[in-house]
């Protein structure tokens, strides 16, 4: 059994081990999405309840368009695990093999995602979307935002205050925290993974030379 070997997972296996990374990245991801709000004095869930509305209407609940945020969020993070799995699988020098090469991976994998994902979104449908989640939201609740330099109108109209352009800001800023969190724990996963299959194959090789004697 050839060295090379123990730093390589087949396709199907490296599609399987990425999903699972992905998966298990993504619920970290969502509860970050969840709770960032509460930082900026916005009602906990609201970030979520915004992408949910990509793809519910105004007139579901809150728990409706949260759990379609959550799937949109675990597809694309499933997604992005089985690329990435892939590709360091294949690619020599991205191989997952070591902690540090791993971990450096995984939050280059976050970087890319958030630029091509994130970044795009939020210059584009999402400040439509959270003016239609703040409308869902009950009107005691949205005093809470009341007092900040973020002027957001409770109808389908996107907003255009300045305060709006620091308010993407600060997203922007929490959308990258949160995938870097996701990369960090992709690749954590994914190194681990690693090891153990390349433990598992070194064992098996170890029978092969044995079983020669």
């Amino acid at each position: 059994m050839r060295e090379e070997q123990l730093h390589q997972f087949s396709t199907k296996r490296a599609i399987s081990l990425g999903a699972f990374g992905g998966f298990i990245a993504g619920v970290a991801f969502t509860g970050v999405m969840l709770w960032l709000p509460s930082i900026s004095h916005l009602p906990v869930g609201m970030f979520l309840n915004a992408l949910g509305l990509s793809v519910t209407s105004i007139e579901h609940n809150n728990v409706d368009t949260g759990l379609a945020a959550f799937g949109i969020i675990l597809v694309q993070c499933i997604l992005v695990g089985i690329i990435f799995a892939i590709v360091t699988s294949k690619v020599k020098r991205l191989h997952t093999s070591t902690r540090k090469g791993g971990t450096a991976f995984g939050l280059a994998a976050g970087v890319i995602a958030y630029l091509v994902l994130f970044v795009p979104i939020i210059f584009t449908i999402y400040p439509n979307l959270f003016s239609r989640s703040i409308a869902t939201f009950p009107q005691t609740t949205l005093f809470s935002i009341q007092g900040s330099d973020v002027n957001i109108t409770a109808n389908n109209n996107i907003p255009i205050s300045s305060g709006f352009y620091t308010y993407i800001s600060t997203m922007l800023g929490y959308g990258l925290f949160a995938y870097l969190v996701f990369g960090f724990i992709l690749g954590g996963i994914l190194t681990w993974m690693h090891s153990v299959y390349a433990f598992d194959l070194s064992k098996l090789q170890q029978l092969e030379k044995m079983k020669e004697r």
